[in-house]
């Protein structure tokens, strides 16, 4: 790219960076549509109906920590009165009716189905109530996040959020084409990749987690606008932006290597999906 074009969109930058934390989420989550798509119909073809489980049952590590993210807050709140009433990690079920004596939560999946639950009690209208419920409810998205990071270190040796893209600063360009770090086992990428699949599968909040969030996130989100409006106003503008950017430019990194691994397993199972249709 020539030097005047690079001169003319420099102004935009940050924005584009911003801009493809959107655009990779969207392709994320049609790659992710279209594999599940295939494995359905890999399911299908040689089991018939009991073959459209296979995707949930693939997906049973990150149901599993998706349903325990929730736990672990629950445990966090027990000071404030919150506590545990069953737990199920992974269970493919008819969804059943939510409990009238405290907040069910459900991992995600279609709405016939239930993978999983937390039931827990906690006292009625206290501040910390809505703090916990809310906290409980995004937690998959942490817990997943943490997982994501750790599985991406021990696949590649790598920082999930430089990657092999950082070391490009300080070494030829020829280590930036590397997937493993030098010195790196490369049997770690045996199950990684298949572990980082179904921990991202199963990072999103389901519906029934966003609505027992909704008043906390509701709250996040009017502070959130506060702060960045306050700090408009005072002239830190170009320091928030410059934040901003950094931060967006990172979640950049992460989404591109998990639409590259998409791919990479979207295209073994359309190959797959050939297979069983002769």
């Amino acid at each position: 790219m020539s030097s005047d074009i690079l001169t003319q969109i420099g102004p935009y930058k940050p924005w584009l960076i911003m801009a493809g934390v959107l655009l990779l989420f969207i392709l994320l989550r049609l790659t992710r549509k279209g594999l599940r798509q295939r494995v359905d119909e890999i399911g299908y073809r040689l089991f018939r109906e009991r073959g459209l489980l296979i995707w949930f049952w693939l997906n049973a590590p990150g149901v599993i920590l998706h349903e325990l993210s929730h736990a672990l807050v629950v445990v966090l709140f027990a000071p404030f009165g919150f506590r545990i009433t069953s737990i199920t990690l992974f269970r493919i079920k008819p969804m059943g009716q939510r409990a009238s004596n405290g907040r069910v939560v459900k991992s995600k999946g279609p709405q016939s189905l239930q993978l999983g639950e937390v039931q827990y009690v906690r006292p009625q209208g206290r501040f910390m109530s809505h703090i916990g419920d809310g906290l409980s409810g995004i937690a998959p998205l942490f817990g997943g996040i943490a997982m994501l990071t750790l599985l991406y270190w021990v696949a590649t040796g790598y920082n999930l959020w430089t990657g092999p893209i950082g070391a490009c600063q300080t070494h030829s360009s020829a280590l930036c084409l590397q997937i493993l770090r030098p010195d790196w086992p490369w049997w770690t990428l045996i199950f990684a990749p298949y572990l980082i699949l179904t921990v991202t599968s199963e990072l999103w909040p389901s519906s029934q987690d966003w609505r027992g969030a909704r008043w906390f996130v509701s709250g996040f989100i009017i502070l959130i606008a506060g702060i960045i409006g306050l700090l408009w106003y005072t002239g830190y503008a170009t320091i928030m932006l410059q934040v901003a950017t950094s931060v967006s430019l990172r979640i950049d990194i992460a989404l591109l290597i998990l639409f590259l691994l998409d791919l990479g397993f979207l295209i073994i199972a359309e190959l797959l999906v050939q297979l069983v249709r002769r």
